[in-house]
């Protein structure tokens, strides 16, 4: 499929037909954006990771990492980018949140870009959207020239794990994630751009 690039209200829209059948768009997101930015991540997350975490870290991640405080300042925050991905009917079926102020641990003397969240709704599993998703962040990482992407993935989403690996990307470290009253060592992988 082709990428079309388009201005709309200072935020760049990414159109472009997937599997022929309807129409795909990537919104960046701002300020106005918020409650849909809020809505999509939490639930995203809760869809992901309820029925498989500790009920206790569960209730405790989601009960701080989602407050509209700390949105509000990721979407204002001039080193983090967030997209939504919409379908023909502007429904945002995920979105992604990128940032490039935290590689300087696993990239000292190399450009990297962080592919912090990438998540899709519950109902729009298993249908491409999540390539759709990965081929934009990589995409963009090569045109903002980084000469790495990567991203850390939770060590028991093994599925996660395997489609990056089929998507080109490498484990390279672990990090430590605070999860609730839990520390998760969970694998860190990348992929280079400029090879």
């Amino acid at each position: 499929f082709g990428v079309v690039f388009l201005a709309k209200n200072s935020n760049l829209i990414y159109k472009f037909a997937f599997k022929k059948i309807e129409s795909m768009q990537i919104i960046r997101c701002n300020e106005s954006h918020l409650e849909e930015y809020q809505h999509v991540a939490r639930q995203s997350f809760i869809d992901a990771f309820e029925k498989v975490s500790e009920p206790e870290s569960f209730k405790s991640y989601i009960s701080t990492a989602f407050l509209p405080d700390i949105l509000r300042g990721e979407l204002m925050d001039g080193k983090i980018a967030i997209y939504f991905l919409q379908n023909d009917e502007n429904e945002t079926v995920g979105y992604v949140k990128l940032r490039w102020d935290r590689s300087d641990e696993f990239f000292p003397n190399e450009s990297a870009l962080e592919l912090q969240r990438i998540y899709l709704l519950e109902q729009f599993w298993s249908k491409g959207y999540g390539k759709i998703l990965l081929d934009f962040c990589e995409k963009y990482a090569f045109e903002h020239n980084f000469e790495w992407i990567w991203l850390v993935v939770w060590s028991e989403n093994h599925g996660a794990i395997r489609f990056y690996e089929r998507e080109g990307w490498e484990k390279f470290a672990t990090k430590d994630f605070p999860f609730g009253n839990e520390i998760h060592i969970d694998p860190v992988l990348r992929k280079n751009l400029k090879a």
